[in-house]
Protein backbone atom coordinates (compact mmCIF):
# COMPACT_ATOMS: atom_id res chain seq x y z
CA UNK A 1 0.00 0.00 0.00
CA UNK A 2 1.22 3.44 -0.49
CA UNK A 3 -0.19 6.62 0.77
CA UNK A 4 1.76 9.87 -0.52
CA UNK A 5 0.93 12.39 2.66
CA UNK A 6 -1.56 14.79 0.43
CA UNK A 7 -0.91 14.20 -2.59
CA UNK A 8 -0.88 10.86 -5.76
CA UNK A 9 2.31 11.85 -7.61
CA UNK A 10 4.10 8.26 -7.10
CA UNK A 11 0.88 6.21 -7.39
CA UNK A 12 1.20 5.81 -10.94
CA UNK A 13 4.67 4.67 -11.04
CA UNK A 14 4.32 2.61 -7.90
CA UNK A 15 1.43 0.91 -9.83
CA UNK A 16 3.28 0.22 -13.12
CA UNK A 17 6.57 -1.42 -10.71
CA UNK A 18 4.12 -3.23 -8.47
CA UNK A 19 2.72 -4.92 -11.71
CA UNK A 20 6.64 -6.02 -13.36
CA UNK A 21 7.08 -7.88 -10.08
CA UNK A 22 3.90 -9.13 -9.32
CA UNK A 23 2.33 -7.21 -6.66
CA UNK A 24 -0.92 -5.92 -5.93
CA UNK A 25 -0.60 -2.48 -5.77
CA UNK A 26 -3.16 -0.61 -3.56
CA UNK A 27 -2.54 3.28 -3.52
CA UNK A 28 -4.55 6.28 -1.39
CA UNK A 29 -3.66 9.45 0.43
CA UNK A 30 -3.03 9.93 4.05
CA UNK A 31 -4.57 13.50 4.57
CA UNK A 32 -2.76 15.76 6.53
CA UNK A 33 -3.05 19.20 8.27
CA UNK A 34 0.42 20.05 8.22
CA UNK A 35 2.01 17.00 10.45
CA UNK A 36 -1.46 16.03 11.94
CA UNK A 37 -3.29 13.08 10.71
CA UNK A 38 -7.11 13.25 10.02
CA UNK A 39 -7.51 10.07 7.70
CA UNK A 40 -5.97 7.79 5.46
CA UNK A 41 -8.32 6.57 2.43
CA UNK A 42 -7.42 3.70 0.20
CA UNK A 43 -9.08 3.12 -3.26
CA UNK A 44 -11.12 -0.14 -4.30
CA UNK A 45 -10.14 0.64 -7.99
CA UNK A 46 -9.48 3.52 -10.46
CA UNK A 47 -12.70 5.10 -9.79
CA UNK A 48 -11.86 4.89 -6.11
CA UNK A 49 -8.50 6.20 -7.27
CA UNK A 50 -10.61 9.23 -9.05
CA UNK A 51 -12.97 9.75 -5.79
CA UNK A 52 -10.16 10.18 -3.49
CA UNK A 53 -8.07 12.79 -6.33
CA UNK A 54 -11.14 14.50 -7.07
CA UNK A 55 -11.65 15.34 -2.89
CA UNK A 56 -7.97 16.08 -2.64
CA UNK A 57 -7.92 18.50 -5.41
CA UNK A 58 -10.96 20.37 -3.73
CA UNK A 59 -9.11 21.07 -0.66
CA UNK A 60 -5.94 21.75 -2.27
CA UNK A 61 -7.05 24.35 -4.37
CA UNK A 62 -9.18 26.04 -1.44
CA UNK A 63 -5.92 26.20 0.73
CA UNK A 64 -8.02 24.70 3.79
CA UNK A 65 -7.45 22.40 5.95
CA UNK A 66 -9.26 19.15 5.68
CA UNK A 67 -12.26 18.75 7.98
CA UNK A 68 -11.46 15.97 10.72
CA UNK A 69 -14.65 13.51 9.06
CA UNK A 70 -13.78 12.42 5.51
CA UNK A 71 -17.06 12.48 3.30
CA UNK A 72 -18.83 9.36 1.72
CA UNK A 73 -16.97 7.55 -0.65
CA UNK A 74 -18.37 4.80 -2.57
CA UNK A 75 -15.01 2.76 -3.67
CA UNK A 76 -12.35 3.44 -1.20
CA UNK A 77 -11.88 2.74 2.23
CA UNK A 78 -11.75 5.32 4.56
CA UNK A 79 -9.38 4.87 7.89
CA UNK A 80 -9.17 7.08 11.06
CA UNK A 81 -6.60 7.08 13.28
CA UNK A 82 -7.06 5.26 16.42
CA UNK A 83 -6.52 8.43 18.57
CA UNK A 84 -8.76 10.56 16.36
CA UNK A 85 -11.71 7.83 15.69
CA UNK A 86 -14.91 9.52 15.43
CA UNK A 87 -17.60 9.03 17.42
CA UNK A 88 -20.36 8.31 15.40
CA UNK A 89 -21.53 5.21 13.71
CA UNK A 90 -19.21 4.56 11.02
CA UNK A 91 -20.25 3.38 7.19
CA UNK A 92 -19.23 -0.04 6.10
CA UNK A 93 -16.41 1.29 4.34
CA UNK A 94 -15.22 3.21 7.16
CA UNK A 95 -12.41 1.87 9.76
CA UNK A 96 -10.27 2.39 12.71
CA UNK A 97 -6.69 1.97 12.29
CA UNK A 98 -4.58 1.11 15.63
CA UNK A 99 -0.51 0.86 15.59
CA UNK A 100 1.07 -1.57 17.59
CA UNK A 101 1.80 0.65 20.35
CA UNK A 102 -1.53 2.03 20.61
CA UNK A 103 -2.91 -1.84 21.70
CA UNK A 104 -2.13 -1.31 25.43
CA UNK A 105 -4.42 1.76 25.44
CA UNK A 106 -7.13 -0.20 23.50
CA UNK A 107 -7.20 -2.57 25.86
CA UNK A 108 -8.35 0.27 27.96
CA UNK A 109 -9.91 1.63 25.75
CA UNK A 110 -14.50 1.58 24.98
CA UNK A 111 -12.85 0.84 21.57
CA UNK A 112 -12.12 -2.91 22.28
CA UNK A 113 -15.89 -4.24 22.37
CA UNK A 114 -15.59 -2.45 18.75
CA UNK A 115 -12.68 -4.60 16.91
CA UNK A 116 -14.44 -5.42 14.12
CA UNK A 117 -14.09 -2.08 12.61
CA UNK A 118 -10.66 -2.12 13.21
CA UNK A 119 -7.76 -2.61 11.06
CA UNK A 120 -3.94 -2.20 11.65
CA UNK A 121 -2.36 1.09 10.82
CA UNK A 122 1.28 0.78 10.58
CA UNK A 123 3.38 3.26 8.64
CA UNK A 124 5.88 2.26 7.13
CA UNK A 125 8.05 5.10 5.88
CA UNK A 126 11.88 3.51 6.94
CA UNK A 127 13.29 0.43 5.75
CA UNK A 128 16.18 0.67 9.30
CA UNK A 129 17.45 3.45 11.48
CA UNK A 130 19.84 4.65 9.02
CA UNK A 131 16.92 5.87 6.67
CA UNK A 132 15.08 7.54 9.55
CA UNK A 133 18.12 9.40 10.38
CA UNK A 134 18.13 10.51 6.78
CA UNK A 135 14.48 11.65 7.22
CA UNK A 136 15.55 14.02 10.02
CA UNK A 137 18.02 15.72 8.53
CA UNK A 138 15.96 16.36 5.54
CA UNK A 139 13.20 17.67 7.84
CA UNK A 140 15.36 20.03 9.59
CA UNK A 141 16.54 21.07 6.35
CA UNK A 142 13.05 21.86 5.35
CA UNK A 143 11.89 23.25 7.93
CA UNK A 144 15.42 25.30 8.28
CA UNK A 145 16.28 24.49 11.98
CA UNK A 146 19.32 22.66 14.04
CA UNK A 147 18.62 18.89 13.93
CA UNK A 148 18.63 19.14 17.52
CA UNK A 149 15.69 21.66 17.68
CA UNK A 150 13.61 19.79 15.36
CA UNK A 151 10.72 18.79 17.25
CA UNK A 152 8.82 15.23 17.47
CA UNK A 153 5.61 16.64 15.48
CA UNK A 154 7.65 17.90 13.18
CA UNK A 155 8.99 14.22 12.04
CA UNK A 156 7.67 10.79 11.56
CA UNK A 157 8.21 8.00 13.97
CA UNK A 158 11.17 5.56 14.68
CA UNK A 159 8.32 3.46 15.04
CA UNK A 160 7.47 3.50 11.25
CA UNK A 161 10.18 1.30 10.12
CA UNK A 162 9.45 -1.53 7.90
CA UNK A 163 7.71 -4.89 9.91
CA UNK A 164 7.28 -7.93 8.06
CA UNK A 165 3.53 -8.84 7.80
CA UNK A 166 4.45 -12.46 10.05
CA UNK A 167 5.74 -9.64 12.96
CA UNK A 168 2.47 -7.91 12.95
CA UNK A 169 0.22 -10.84 12.77
CA UNK A 170 2.18 -11.72 16.48
CA UNK A 171 1.55 -8.59 17.54
CA UNK A 172 -2.05 -8.50 17.02
CA UNK A 173 -2.24 -11.98 17.77
CA UNK A 174 -4.32 -11.30 20.95
CA UNK A 175 -7.15 -9.42 18.55
CA UNK A 176 -7.33 -11.83 15.57
CA UNK A 177 -10.29 -9.75 13.97
CA UNK A 178 -8.46 -6.99 13.93
CA UNK A 179 -6.24 -9.04 11.53
CA UNK A 180 -8.57 -10.84 9.54
CA UNK A 181 -10.42 -7.21 8.50
CA UNK A 182 -6.99 -6.14 7.50
CA UNK A 183 -6.18 -8.90 5.69
CA UNK A 184 -9.82 -8.35 4.08
CA UNK A 185 -9.18 -4.61 2.74
CA UNK A 186 -5.59 -5.80 1.27
CA UNK A 187 -7.57 -8.71 -0.67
Amino acid sequence: VLTDINNTAAAIDFVRLCKEVGIKPIVGVDFRNGNDQQYVILALNNKGFAEINEYLSQWLMADEAFPPEAPVFNQAFVIYPFEKAPRKKLAENEFIGIQPAQLVKLKFSDWKKHTRKMVILQPQSFRHKKDFNTHRLLRAINQNTLLSKLTAEEQGSPQDLYTPPSELKKTFAEFPEIVANTQRILN
